[in-house]
């Protein structure tokens, strides 16, 4: 067929157009966080007097619903993807708990039919998994899940009302606390409220609001069950030292697959939460729901949409919880502080003047609890950011423990830092004999074939503990294969350097052990 001289010009024209538009694109400068702080519909007021609304939820529910999306991930990989090319094949290779399941379902839907040959790999992308995400602002930026998004090589985000799925583009990922922003090219979009999720407690009511199993725009109920959950194993990769930043909220709002990265609302349908994960054994819902604070995650949406990546503040220790012994030692209230390992040479908190063995009781004068709060709190400033710690140290001249404040200016997080995992021993039966240190503790001086069996460095010096018995007064502080290094802050290199240093019957010790590769610091009674 010949093209009209008509023809040709509207092409041309078109063409033009198209790369004028192009190159707008491409020159339009990335937008600032303050830019994007505006954009968001925010509301941090209280929350609605107890007893809820009298009308029920209805209201609420529909001024939200517009602002909440599904978004299809896409896979060029070979593979039957997601949906009806799954066959009976297939349940062989799923977890016991899913073949039954699965299997009803397969079939209702084609309860006569022949099995199928393995089909050969897709020429075009096919939906391999469906999630759910939530409308930050009216020109296309949507808050979703890592885990939504991660492998696609094709997103479709589907809108309320538009009879048309969208193709979406991923602004940054962030791994580390399971939080996606992805943008849509649309302009006329309805934003949700975000709340502000420090203000809400436990027992508040909340709505999860998502596409569970496929079925969009699906509302549950609940109530708040508990609020910090942390140390889960959910996100990141804890067994290669890559912990991620869990903070979750919990919830009994029925969560199911397909309802990751939609919104956890009040009762007044300002969003709180991003629903990220269940703990449950069956795969479905169980009564426990978790979900990203909503305040975490615009922050990292925020460092996502400027530099494509989380910018975290990094102090410089290793830590450890404050046992009720330590606590009496330093007197710390129990429950709270964490206590200083290590110190990283040369890090902010060298550099502050923090000592092993001091415990931080409190950061910007906001209480410590634990270790995993303090991480959460230090990552949460930006690299450059002064941070002021409250902090206990036992004054060794003055025999007793004092309080006094440490500022650090926190650099970058290293990219390969994350939290260790502490391998726990325990033996019932001690075989092994060495010089009674204390009652129930053995130890012995360090010979070759001693730190070939205990793995220990030959860089170190210190006494090994070759057995503890079990209903010592010990038995919760030290274990077999700790490395004594420090008694009452003195160092010892041998068993007679140990005994010199330990105090008489009845008195308390600090001693700096090695264990598993980590210092810890523990009181014993001698």
């Amino acid at each position: 067929m010949k093209t009209t001289k008509h023809l040709k010009i509207i092409i041309a024209s078109t063409s033009l157009l198209a790369a004028s538009i192009l190159l707008a694109e491409m020159a339009r400068p990335p937008m600032k966080g303050a830019d994007f702080d505006k954009k968001l519909l925010r509301d941090t007021t209280e929350t609605h007097p107890a007893g809820g609304p009298s009308g029920g939820y209805a209201d609420v529910v529909q001024r939200i619903l517009p602002s909440v999306v599904s978004i299809g991930t896409y896979s060029k990989k070979a593979g039957r993807g997601f949906g009806f090319d799954f066959d009976n094949d297939d349940l062989e290779h799923l977890p016991p708990m899913f073949r039954d399941f699965f299997g009803d379902w397969l079939g209702r839907r084609e309860p006569n039919a022949p099995r199928e040959k393995r089909r050969p790999a897709p020429s075009k992308p096919v939906q391999t998994g469906l999630g759910s995400g939530v409308i930050l602002t009216s020109d296309g930026y949507i808050l979703t899940n890592n885990h939504v998004v991660d492998n696609a090589d094709e997103l479709k985000v589907g809108i309320p009302g538009r009879g048309r799925d969208y193709t979406a583009k991923v602004v940054g990922t962030d791994p580390q606390t399971d939080v996606a922003l992805i943008k849509i090219d649309v302009d006329d979009l309805t934003p949700a409220t975000i709340g502000d999720s420090s203000k809400m407690r436990v027992g508040d009511v909340v709505l999860a609001i998502g596409s569970p199993m496929g079925l969009e725009q699906s509302v549950t109920h609940g109530i708040i069950s508990g609020l910090g959950r942390s140390e889960l194993g959910i996100i990141g990769k804890p067994q290669q030292g890559q912990a991620g930043y869990e903070n979750f909220i919990q919830t009994d709002a029925a969560i199911n697959p397909g309802n990751s990265g939609g919104p956890l609302l009040d009762e007044r349908g300002r969003v709180v939460g991003l629903n990220a994960a269940i703990e449950t054994r069956s795969g479905m819902f169980a009564g426990i729901g978790l979900a990203i604070p909503i305040n975490m995650a615009i922050s990292v949406a925020r460092d996502l949409l400027e530099g494509g990546k989380v910018q975290r503040g990094f102090l410089g220790i290793e830590m450890d919880s404050l046992d009720s012994h330590m606590a009496d030692y330093l007197g710390v209230e129990h429950g709270s502080g964490v206590l200083v390992n290590s110190i990283v040479p040369d890090s902010p908190a060298a550099k502050a003047g923090f000592h092993e063995g001091d415990a931080i009781i409190a950061v910007n004068d906001q209480k410590v609890t634990g270790p995993a709060q303090l991480r959460l709190i230090v990552s949460a400033n930006h690299p450059g950011t002064e941070v002021k710690f409250r902090v206990v140290r036992y004054n060794d001249q003055l025999k007793h423990a004092e309080q006094m404040d440490l500022t650090a200016t926190l650099r970058p997080l290293p990219e390969k830092v994350g939290a260790k995992t502490e391998n726990k021993t325990s033996e019932e039966d001690v075989s092994k004999s060495g010089d009674t240190f204390i009652k129930g503790v053995a130890i012995e001086n360090l010979t070759e074939d001693l730190r070939q069996e205990y793995q220990v460095s030959s860089e170190v010096q210190g006494v090994i503990v070759t057995a503890v018995e079990k209903n010592s007064a010990a038995y919760e502080a030290l274990e077999e294969g700790d490395l004594i290094v420090q008694i009452n802050h003195k160092a010892v290199k041998n068993v007679a350097e140990a005994m010199a240093a330990r105090g008489a019957p009845g008195e308390i010790m600090r001693l700096k052990i090695l264990r598993n590769g980590r210092t810890k610091f523990v009181i014993v009674k001698v």
